[in-house]
């Protein structure tokens, strides 16, 4: 495999059915270099994504091949292809396949990888392309981690594709950032702004890619667990169901585990137990599904 981005839409934002595509790829290359940093840096982003991880790392054997729906800098692409799986790792944004490939160049961080990471630019939407390059029953699963799908007004073209790609049997694991987040409409309701307490309810905001750029919006589209189910029905069966978190605070209250740091790892550990019941997998910042390919 190379590390060189070698498949790459040439208008994204013209994709039938695509309203904003364009602009939340361009959004998120411009924060493509300070994201690895800034999730470092968050002890909430820290958290959730070795959670992810630890799911991740138990879907699939070394040898398999796996996509990657919204890889981004390529945290868990890495990570995964240092246990010896490999990674087709698609991405929107023509900035964050730029940045893994660049880690996967001789004399990247990543380069003893680049073996097994292909990097290409292609909108989650748009994965029923990969069917002519690769094959029916290509990949051995699919993941999607922390809301690259939420970029998507529909996922129906997603789930066909998948379908289509996965092996029966494979494992597809997808977290999306969730319409009703506890924390999220608790917060702003004590603030006294309900109309952000209740932003995600109607489906359908707009958001920034970062706090401090306040005029680059993005159209975003909230899911909840079972409308994501049901669109991946009758193709695939839900393994697993997990809020990520969902006690603990979304990303952007950060400051508030730094302010209280025990009484937040005592909040971790309740999160981690009951992050699978029902209704905590409904009611989180983020929820994760594992689905199976029938």
């Amino acid at each position: 495999m190379s590390a060189t981005p070698d498949f790459t839409l040439e208008n994204p934002a013209a994709a039938p059915g695509a309203p904003g595509a364009g602009a939340a790829a361009t959004a998120f290359s411009r924060a493509a270099p300070l994201y690895d940093a800034e999730q470092q840096a968050n002890p909430i982003a820290r958290w959730t994504r070795a959670r992810s991880l630890a799911v991740l790392a138990g879907a699939w054997q070394p040898g398999t091949r796996v996509l990657e729906l919204g890889c981004g800098t390529g945290a868990e692409a890495i990570q995964l292809a240092a246990r010896g799986v490999e990674i087709v790792a698609t991405d929107a944004a023509p900035g964050m396949i730029a940045l893994l490939a660049a880690k996967l160049a001789p004399g990247g961080p990543a380069a003893p990888l680049a073996a097994r990471i292909t990097p290409l630019v292609l909108r989650a939407a748009e994965a029923g392309q990969l069917i002519e390059r690769y094959g029916p029953a290509a990949f051995a699963g699919a993941y999607s981690s922390f809301g690259p799908l939420n970029c998507e007004p529909a996922l129906a073209p997603v789930a066909a594709a998948l379908a289509t790609l996965v092996r029966p049997g494979g494992h597809v694991i997808l977290s999306l950032i969730n319409r009703y987040c506890l924390w999220e409409t608790a917060w702003y309701l004590r603030a006294g702004r309900p109309a952000l307490a209740a932003r995600r309810w109607s489906g359908r905001s707009r958001a920034t890619v970062r706090a401090a750029w306040p005029e680059t919006q993005i159209p975003i589209f909230y899911w909840t667990p079972g409308a994501v189910e049901q669109a991946f029905r009758p193709h695939f069966q839900t393994v697993r169901r997990l809020g990520l978190p969902w006690l603990l605070p979304p990303q952007y209250l950060d400051g508030l585990v730094r302010r209280a740091p025990h009484l937040f790892r005592r909040l971790a550990r309740l999160d981690r137990r009951l992050a699978g019941t029902w209704p905590c997998y409904t009611l989180g910042d983020h929820f994760l599904l594992e689905l199976v390919r029938q």
